[in-house]
C-alpha cells in the first residue's frame, strides 16, 4: 500500500527529520519523501495526522496471546490485532502458554503463526524446564528457531545457583534473561498489596520488600558474573530504589513497568472489582508516585502493557479465585499520558517504547528515513477519546477503563506498507 500521512511532526531522533513538520509519502513500504503540503496520486491512502506525532513503531515487551492452550482467551492473530490498534508493531510473547514455550518446535510454531500481520511477533522461551526453577531449559536451539529472550514469566527462580547458571548461559546463547522481581516465599498464595487500605478490606498482602530482595539478589549475581539482566515487575518504591543504586554503580541492569502501575493504586480495590486484580498487585499512591519518577528520569528503562487476556470464567468469580491480569494494548496510551497528564515527553516516549526494548533485545531499530522499511506509529498527545468495547480487537474485555474518558490516542501505525486504522 502506498500511504500519504499529512501533517505531523516527526519524532525520531536517530533520523535528520526528527522534530521537523510537514508530511510524509511511503511508496511500497518504504519511506519516499517528505515536505510540506505533498499531493496525493491515483492509489494512495491518506492519513491525517491532524498536528499529531509520527514516530517509529512501538515495541511492547510483555504481552501474552494465550496460544497455544487458551485460545478461547486470546490466538496470536486476536493479539495482533489488538496491538496493532493500541499503536505497537513489534511484541515480546511471554512463554507461559499452555504447554510453555520450551522447545524450538515450540518457537517455531509461533513464528509460523505470525506471519502475515504488519504486527512482527518475538517469543521469548523458558528459563528453565516447565517454568519450575530447576533445571536449564534448551536456550541454544530455541535461539536459533527464532527465540529472543529467556525468562520464567512470573515465576522467580528461588535458586540462586540456578539463576546464576542461567544467567550465563543465556550471555553465551547472545539472549537476555529477564527475572520477575519476586520472592515467592514471602508472597505465595497472597492476593494484594500489603497496606491499610487491604488490611481493611481483609486481605493478606504481599509485602514490598519481596520484591527488594529479588532486585538485590539479582543484581548481586549480576555483579559477581558481570552478565546482563533485565527486570520485570518493578512496582514499589522500595524496588525503585534498589534499582536506582544498581545503576549507580553501573551495572549492566535494565527494568521495566507495567503502564497500569503508573495510573491505579491499590484504592481500586474496594470496589472488589476483578479487573484491578493483577500481579504484582496494584500498589500505594506512594509507591505509583515513586513509578512515575523511575520512568521520567531513566531508572526504569521501559513501560509495558502486560497484556494478559482473560475470560469471564476466570474473571467474572469470588476475587480470591479470580486470575490475576487485564488486557492492556487498546488502552496502553491513554493510560501512559493520563499517568503523566503531560509531563512525558516525545523524546522520552522514544526511549521507553522505541529504542530501549528493542535494544535490550538485540533487535534493529526501525528509523524515519528515506528508503528504510515504514515501520511507524502516529499518534495524537491531546485527542480526546473514549475507550468502548468497540474499540477492543482483542477476544477478551478484561479492563477497569471501560467507558473511561482519555486524553491521548494513537491514529494509526504500519509496517512495510500495510497499515492499521
Amino acid at each position: 500500500m502506498n500511504v500519504l500521512i499529512k501533517n505531523v511532526k516527526i519524532n525520531d531522533p536517530a533520523s535528520g527529520l526528527n522534530g521537523k513538520t510537514g508530511d510524509v509519502l511511503i511508496q511500497n513500504g518504504r519511506y519516499h519523501s517528505f515536505g510540506k503540503s505533498l499531493k496525493a496520486e491515483k492509489d494512495v491512502r491518506v492519513i491525517d495526522g491532524d498536528g499529531g506525532v509520527l514516530s517509529p513503531g512501538w515495541f511492547d515487551m510483555r504481552v501474552y496471546f494465550k496460544e497455544p492452550g487458551e485460545e478461547q482467551k486470546e490466538t496470536i492473530r486476536t493479539g495482533q490485532d489488538a496491538a496493532a490498534k493500541g499503536g505497537f508493531t513489534g511484541v515480546l510473547l511471554m512463554p507461559s502458554t499452555h504447554p510453555p514455550l520450551q522447545s524450538n518446535a515450540d518457537i517455531s510454531f509461533v513464528k509460523r503463526q505470525a506471519m502475515d500481520h504488519p504486527v512482527e511477533v518475538y517469543p521469548a522461551g523458558v528459563l528453565t524446564e516447565n517454568r519450575e526453577g530447576k533445571d536449564l531449559s534448551g536456550m541454544y536451539d530455541m535461539k536459533l528457531s527464532g527465540a529472543v529472550a529467556f525468562t520464567d514469566d512470573k515465576r522467580a527462580v528461588a535458586n540462586a545457583g540456578v539463576m546464576l547458571r542461567a544467567m550465563q548461559y543465556a550471555g553465551n546463547v547472545g539472549a537476555p534473561v529477564i527475572a520477575y522481581a519476586d520472592d515467592a516465599g514471602l508472597t505465595a498464595k497472597l492476593q494484594t498489596n500489603e497496606s491499610p487500605v487491604t488490611t481493611l478490606l481483609g486481605f493478606k498482602g504481599m509485602p514490598a520488600i519481596a520484591e527488594e530482595m529479588a532486585i538485590q539478589r539479582d543484581c548481586s549475581l549480576v555483579a559477581y558474573s558481570g552478565q546482563k539482566l533485565h527486570i520485570s515487575g518493578v512496582s514499589t518504591k522500595e524496588a525503585v530504589a534498589a534499582l536506582r543504586e544498581a545503576k549507580k554503580n553501573k551495572l549492566p541492569v535494565t527494568a521495566e513497568v507495567y503502564v497500569y502501575h503508573l495510573l491505579l493504586d491499590d484504592a481500586g480495590l474496594n470496589s472488589f472489582d476483578s479487573n484491578f486484580k493483577v500481579k504484582p498487585p496494584l500498589r500505594s499512591p506512594e509507591d505509583v508516585i515513586a513509578l512515575r519518577k523511575a520512568v521520567l528520569d531513566g531508572t526504569i528503562d521501559v513501560v509495558c502493557s502486560d497484556h494478559c487476556p482473560e475470560d469471564l470464567e476466570s474473571k467474572d468469580v469470588e476475587f480470591d479465585y479470580a486470575a490475576n491480569g487485564m488486557i492492556g494494548l487498546e488502552s496502553f496510551y491513554g493510560v501512559l499520558q493520563e499517568s503523566f497528564k503531560g509531563k512525558l515527553s516525545d523524546e522520552r516516549l522514544y526511549d521507553l517504547l522505541v529504542l530501549n526494548p528493542r535494544k535490550i533485545l538485540g533487535l534493529e531499530v526501525p528509523s524515519i528515513q528515506e528508503g528504510t522499511t515504514a515501520n511507524f506509529t502516529i499518534y495524537h498527545p491531546s485527542l480526546k477519546w473514549k475507550f468502548t468495547k468497540d474499540g477492543i480487537a482483542s477476544k477478551s474485555v478484561n479492563t477497569p477503563f471501560l467507558e473511561k474518558e482519555f486524553t491521548g490516542k494513537v491514529l494509526a501505525c504500519g509496517n512495510g506498507g500495510v497499515v492499521v486504522g
